[in-house]
């Protein structure tokens, strides 16, 4: 028996079925479609399986951490087709049946594991995409999942849909899914945006385990609108840095602002500091203290330089961290510190307001009646205080640097995986690659 894998009249840049054609002597030569899909650049014709390296014109690999997931995904078919080959070679050593069409389709194609493969919800699927990844992600993302799964619980009940399968998430869902989070759950478009693409992540990673899909899925595009986002100003940090506070808990909350800006880290890892962590390392002939913790969200394992004004907050409180305080009660506290330091200038943004919620003499007048809307962001004219949050940190620190520490040491700060990625948390960012542009046009 001679089993080969082969693309049927392929069509560039559209996902192909991968077809098996199966010869014994002389007299038999079928051919069927399997469940797997590639696209034509990723195909291996000489191999009969996908493309596990990717070289340029001269023969030389090519990395990228795209190209690495592309790669990993590719074995994983390749690993499917193989087994699926291997599968068909013991039935016919069995001798189960006639070897013809019929028999093909029955080994390739179990009708049960053809309707599980094409018939999946996608609401199901959810936990098994979960399941799959295990002790890689963490709660965040868990998280996210769930409040994805009951996001779509809500529209299909809205919608009166009964059955939601991966195939069914196609661009006629994607416009009315839109629409559905914009004017019910009064979702704004990026909020929207990041949760489709979530979704797509899903959708994607059952497409690598054989589950179909819409296949048009890569084609969907969506929208977004510019984020608005405030980070503090050196001259700012200045300010709050020298200001001290009768009230225990605004000093804890200024000094923890100060350690997320000079730091770079969610509140989710700089609120789980301790001097535990600090370790001494050999810099040119001096000791410099660093801090090495693993973070939440990522699971990786940092190393990052203290700033020496971190230090400093560590030397005041007799070498130990500030107290922890609650992330409601964090981003509470530290909008009191910046109006108290005065950075309270009027500025655009975008505040998370409950139903009937208001905004009066810089400060938010919540509403006695219980609103049943969650907190949704509303985009306005508020004072700068207003829109200061835990995640201000990071974007401060990515800012600030922007242009004076190089951009991949920047990166090992914040943690992002691409200077794209990177780009996203910089403010004005035009403006100062105008500025840069000046020290070339003279």
């Amino acid at each position: 028996m001679n089993v080969k894998f082969y693309l049927k009249n392929p069509k560039d840049g559209m996902e192909n079925k991968i077809h098996m054609r199966v010869r014994v002597g002389r007299s038999i030569d079928l051919s069927i479609a399997t469940k797997e899909v590639c696209l034509l650049e990723d195909w291996d014709a000489d191999a009969g399986l996908l493309l596990e390296r990717y070289t340029n014109s001269r023969g030389n690999g090519l990395r990228g951490i795209k190209l690495k997931n592309k790669i990993a995904e590719n074995e994983l078919v390749n690993s499917r087709l193989k087994k699926l080959k291997v599968k068909l070679e013991e039935a016919y050593r069995e001798g189960s049946g006639k070897v013809n069409s019929s028999w093909l389709k029955g080994v390739v194609h179990p009708s049960n594991e053809e309707n599980d493969f094409n018939d999946k919800e996608f609401l199901d699927y959810c936990d098994i995409f979960l399941e799959s990844k295990g002790s890689t992600i963490g709660n965040d993302y868990v998280t996210k999942v769930k409040s994805i799964k009951e996001i779509i619980s809500r529209y299909q009940i809205n919608r009166k849909i009964k059955s939601l399968k991966l195939t069914d998430i196609d661009v006629s869902f994607k416009n009315d899914f839109e629409k559905y989070c914009l004017a019910e759950e009064g979702y704004a478009i990026n909020y929207f945006e990041r949760n489709f693409r979530f979704i797509k992540t899903i959708l994607y990673h059952a497409k690598s385990f054989g589950y179909s899909i819409f296949a048009g899925l890569s084609n969907i595009k969506g929208k977004s609108e510019k984020t608005l986002f405030q980070v503090l100003s050196p001259d700012e940090l200045n300010r709050i840095s020298e200001a001290s506070f009768s009230d225990d808990h605004l000093e804890t909350a200024k000094d923890w602002l100060l350690i997320s800006c000079f730091t770079a880290q969610r509140i989710s890892d700089f609120m789980r500091f301790s001097t535990d962590m600090i370790v001494e390392k050999d810099k040119d002939g001096s000791k410099r203290l660093f801090i090495e913790f693993v973070q939440t969200k990522t699971n990786k394992q940092v190393l990052i330089p203290l700033d020496s004004r971190v230090v400093d907050i560590l030397k005041r409180r007799n070498w130990s961290f500030p107290r922890k305080m609650s992330e409601s009660k964090y981003n509470e506290h530290i909008k009191t510190v910046c109006d108290y330091v005065g950075i309270n200038q009027v500025v655009e943004g975008s505040l998370s307001l409950a139903g009937g919620d208001k905004v009066e003499n810089g400060r938010i007048v919540r509403s006695p009646k219980r609103s049943k809307r969650k907190p949704r962001k509303v985009k306005g004219m508020y004072p700068k205080h207003l829109l200061i949050s835990s995640h201000i940190g990071r974007r401060t620190f990515a800012t600030n640097n922007y242009g004076i520490i190089p951009t991949p040491y920047i990166l090992v700060m914040t943690g992002h995986q691409t200077p794209q990625m990177l780009m996203k948390y910089i403010g004005k960012i035009e403006e100062q690659h105008s500025i840069e542009l000046s020290n070339y046009i003279k």
